[in-house]
């Protein structure tokens, strides 16, 4: 990872990087956890809690990030540079969150391998198609790739549903990394940063990029924010009707099931999420976007755009933070998080106090470092 030093890009959305920083919000608060409730952690399996969807959510706003920046030219060269560095601070952030340095056992795949995979494949995909009717067949054919390879794994589980210990995961990812170096040594049946959910993420950052060159070709057509709600809502509308499709059409014809779930990032959540995503940055998009958005409005949202242009640092710096906090024991076996929740508890309440202290920390981290004018970027 670099620190740069970037002038202030004319033509920004700020509506992308207030969406971001609100996302942002939402994770740190997230991390803060010193107990995860059930409710608050992964679903085990099918299903979706609040947790499973915030770094979806940030990959799909990444889709639409890359297309921004990729709309005119695709530097190769330094794509692969990138790729590159963001898989060695993975492999370095496993061990890290983990706590585990032998090599026998070092977690090959991960958070940041699967962000490097979807950034190259979203990358190279602009050298094919710069328009947001490329990007919408894309995300359509990935979405059927994907919902087939489920579905037909699924027609040979038990009663045609996919199960830990019945999917593709299960098989591909520890054939390709080792079973050591997959999600819990292969143990739980299933890596959700393998391969399979690679293919998944891919899905949410190829909607993300549809709605971002949507976004540039109402702007660049010299047409208000306004003119954007209709093709938005649409594309939004469509990505529901998919993400329906794909958990309906594979059991009408097959009789196997294929859920809304994280585990493997199936198409009936990753367009369900991509379009959740579209309606909030489209409301945004309109609110912040337009000339002359009201000063109050600007200072509000101010912190959030902060937030939002240094995503990368925030979201998996407050991981790794957390993971070290909780790791640091001292006298009586107590975490270095929970000591210092306790000395900022109030009225007997530690958690509270110190989830909102870990937000105004890396908000005011990211507020110093906009104001300088300094980004951390892979």
């Amino acid at each position: 990872m670099t620190t740069v030093a970037t002038p202030v890009r004319t033509g920004r959305l700020t509506s992308l990087d207030v969406v971001r920083g609100l996302m942002l919000v939402v994770s740190v608060g997230v991390n803060s956890l010193l107990e995860t409730p059930e409710r608050f952690d992964h679903a085990r399996w099918t299903g979706v809690h609040g947790v499973d969807l915030v770094f979806p959510v940030f990959v799909t706003l990444t889709g639409c990030g890359l297309g921004f920046a990729l709309h005119r030219r695709t530097d190769v060269g330094g794509l692969a540079r990138r790729v590159v560095v963001l898989v060695a601070v993975g492999l370095l952030y496993n061990a890290l969150v983990l706590d585990r340095w032998d090599l026998a056992t070092w977690r090959v795949t991960g958070v940041l391998q699967l962000y490097a995979a979807v950034v190259a494949v979203v990358a190279l995909g602009h050298l094919l198609t710069r328009t947001w009717r490329g990007w919408a067949l894309a995300t359509a054919l990935l979405a059927v790739a994907h919902t087939t390879l489920l579905a037909l794994w699924a027609t040979g589980c038990a009663g045609g549903a996919l199960t830990p210990d019945c999917n593709p995961s299960g098989v591909v990812d520890p054939a390709v990394f080792g079973a050591a170096h997959v999600y819990a040594q292969s143990a739980l049946g299933h890596d959700p940063e393998g391969l399979v959910s690679v293919l998944g993420a891919l899905v949410s950052a190829s909607a993300g990029a549809t709605v971002g060159h949507l976004l540039l070709a109402v702007r660049d057509a010299g047409r208000g924010p306004r003119a954007a709600v209709a093709p938005v809502a649409g594309l939004a509308l469509a990505a529901a009707a998919l993400a329906w499709a794909a958990a309906a059409v594979p059991g009408f014809l097959t009789g196997a099931d294929v859920p809304a779930m994280k585990r493997l990032w199936s198409v009936p959540f990753s367009l369900s999420v991509a379009a959740g995503v579209a309606v909030v940055l489209l409301l945004v998009h309109v609110a912040l976007d337009r000339p002359g958005p009201p000063a109050a409005a600007r200072a509000a949202t101010w912190p959030l755009l902060a937030l939002g242009r240094n995503s990368l640092l925030v979201y998996f710096g407050s991981h790794v933070v957390m993971a070290l906090l909780l790791q640091h024991t001292g006298a009586g076996g107590r975490s270095a998080a929970d000591r210092l929740a306790g000395a900022v508890a109030v009225g007997g309440h530690e958690q509270l106090p110190f989830t909102v202290l870990a937000v105004l920390a890396w908000t005011a981290l990211a507020a110093v470092l906009h104001r300088r004018r300094v980004y951390l970027r892979p």
